[in-house]
């Protein structure tokens, strides 16, 4: 067995500590009894972070980062208080049977013995250096601290008033310094931190669940208590412009935050359920740069399609998806590649997600009649070049945008259907003739997200998942030996994925499509059609992906996987 390296020798290779400090550091700590890396820190010859990054990346033990990581403090009850101070212990997160806990000396196997038989459950350890785990504890202190003042002074507070009265106990608790604030906005920034996409506040019959969806994914956050999740939506609520003594209807607000110079506009939605309001925040950061083309993903055959269509002076370029496939981001790419100064571009959405310059942008207010299509009228009277509506959701807004089209315009929108050909089915059952169809339509983009492999932990497995296997067969493709995944590392905060990437089919109208369109084909004849001028499937996108390593066999059924295609075989 190789003997492990030392750290004296690890920081030497990394070129951190010369052999005169590293000398001089066992001189001191023979004197002192303290351990090497307390040494090198007293002396200064070495900060406590660079020690955590050098051990990580020697020993492959994640990197906790802290900023981007909230710490319920349910999981930090797991472990008394003595412990996680003595032993310079934090448990961080718990999923399944594991838990992962920060740790100064992550090799110390009698320490993680301990927090095994403690908690119950297998440890999982992480590198972190003491003050990074004492302020960490601190503000999961400072959460739970909140939740208990408000659980004490609000507590016996269980019956129900009047609503007149109850609005005025609400302002006046949620205004200022008052515990329902802190925690309300600690739960949003956060969020606006963890780059999440939504917030949702789930009341079940014991507590209220916080959860964030970040890069697709729904991750558990924390559980607020019983008595605290009215204080908590009320807040929000407030924030909002919401009605905070109606709780029996639906109810939708907005609100905006700024944040370390990131400006984050928020939609709130409030559902009754049979627990009480479940509210979801959507975050929108305007402040966030627009990527180009290039960088979403496009295969290079349908960026080439892409760039064809855009470059048409009229017509109608459709995006669709499910919802969070990336639809808007999309548009907008669009809209920054054709924006110029001799183009007049407006555009139609509900809500404004990213604000362009050199664009006119409206937004969608039903409250004065300012819907998609009564805006689209509107627009049409102000000689646009390009249009873009945010998203076609019935028969009076298709058929606006599809004569628009068909009058020298260039409109971009969206659609929700599952595949390109499906966009077709579903502008004819909103009423549009086949006729305007086909002559305006220029081509369509289906899309889905999925998330990529981290480049830094990246690693090489064989393919063996069976469901894979079949599935990629049902394509009439070669499953791949090698696939790859990520291991977890400091960079992706120990998930092995870092960003997304779009899989894409891009239909773009032939002849025989417009003639088939017109005679009424149906979707498989349409697909056959697609097919064979050329369309790639989505789910043909999502393998190829898989086989160059970019993302996981586990995000292709997460996100493309078909039974109806592996009955096929």
């Amino acid at each position: 067995m190789a003997q492990r390296k030392r750290l004296g020798d690890i920081l030497q290779e990394r070129g951190l500590l010369s052999k005169e400090q590293l000398r001089e550091a066992l001189e001191f700590q023979r004197t002192t009894g303290d351990k090497l890396g307390e040494a090198l820190i007293k002396l200064d010859f070495i900060s406590p972070e660079d020690i955590a990054d050098a051990l990580s990346e020697h020993l492959r033990i994640p990197r906790v980062d802290f900023k981007r990581r909230y710490i319920s403090s349910d999981v930090v009850k797991l472990v008394p208080e003595n412990v996680i101070r003595e032993q310079q212990v934090l448990p961080i997160e718990l999923e399944g049977n594991f838990l992962s806990v920060a740790m100064v000396d992550p090799l110390n196997i009698m320490v993680i013995d301990d927090l095994q038989r403690i908690t119950g459950y297998l440890i999982k350890p992480m590198i972190a250096t003491a003050d990074e785990i004492e302020s960490a504890y601190q503000r999961s202190l400072d959460v739970a601290g909140a939740a208990q003042q408000m659980l004490a002074q609000y507590g016996e507070d269980e019956g129900e008033s009047e609503a007149e009265t109850e609005k005025e106990k609400a302002e006046a608790r949620f205004i200022g310094n008052a515990p329902g604030v802190k925690l309300a906005n600690m739960i949003l920034e956060q969020a606006i931190k963890q780059k999440a996409s939504d917030v949702h506040l789930e009341p079940r019959e014991e507590d209220l669940r916080v959860r964030f969806r970040i890069d697709g994914i729904m991750r558990d956050i924390m559980a607020v208590p019983r008595h605290l999740r009215a204080d908590v939506n009320s807040r929000i609520k407030i924030m909002a412009n919401m009605d905070i003594t109606e709780r029996r209807r639906p109810q939708d607000g907005r609100m905006q935050i700024r944040l370390d110079q990131i400006t984050v506009d928020m939609r709130v939605s409030s559902l009754p359920t049979v627990h009480g309001e479940k509210i979801v925040v959507r975050l929108l950061q305007q402040t966030q740069d627009l990527m180009n083309i290039e960088e979403f993903g496009f295969g290079p055959e349908n960026l080439d399609k892409v760039q064809r269509m855009l470059r048409q002076s009229q017509g109608l370029i459709l995006v669709t998806g499910p919802t969070g496939s990336g639809k808007t981001t999309t548009l907008y790419g669009f809209l920054n590649q054709l924006n110029s100064p001799d183009k007049n571009i407006i555009t139609v959405e509900d809500p404004v997600e990213y604000r362009l310059a050199g664009i006119n942008q409206v937004q969608i207010n039903p409250k004065v009649d300012l819907t998609f299509a009564n805006g689209l009228r509107s627009v049409l009277r102000q000689d646009p070049d390009i249009i873009m509506v945010g998203e076609i959701r019935d028969g009076d807004t298709a058929d606006i945008a599809v004569r628009a089209a068909l009058t020298g315009h260039l409109v971009l929108s969206t659609l929700h259907t599952n595949s390109a050909v499906a966009s077709i089915t579903r502008l004819v059952n909103m009423g549009l003739e086949p006729y305007l169809i086909s002559s305006t339509v220029i081509g369509v983009i289906a899309q889905r997200l999925v998330r990529t492999i981290c480049p830094d932990c990246r690693e090489a497995v064989p393919l063996t998942d069976p469901v894979v296997i079949r599935f990629i067969k049902s394509l009439g493709i070669t499953p791949p030996e090698v696939v790859y995944r990520g291991t977890g590392c400091p960079l992706c905060g120990d998930t092995g994925y870092r960003g997304r990437t779009m899989v894409e089919e891009v239909l773009l109208f032939s002849k025989e499509l417009r003639l088939a369109v017109d005679r009424g084909a149906h979707d498989e004849e349409l697909k056959e059609i697609a097919l064979r001028g050329g369309m790639q499937t989505l789910q043909i996108a999502a393998v190829d992906k898989l086989a160059r390593g970019i993302t996981t066999s586990d995000e292709v059924l997460r996100t493309v996987y078909s039974v109806e295609d592996e009955e096929e075989v």
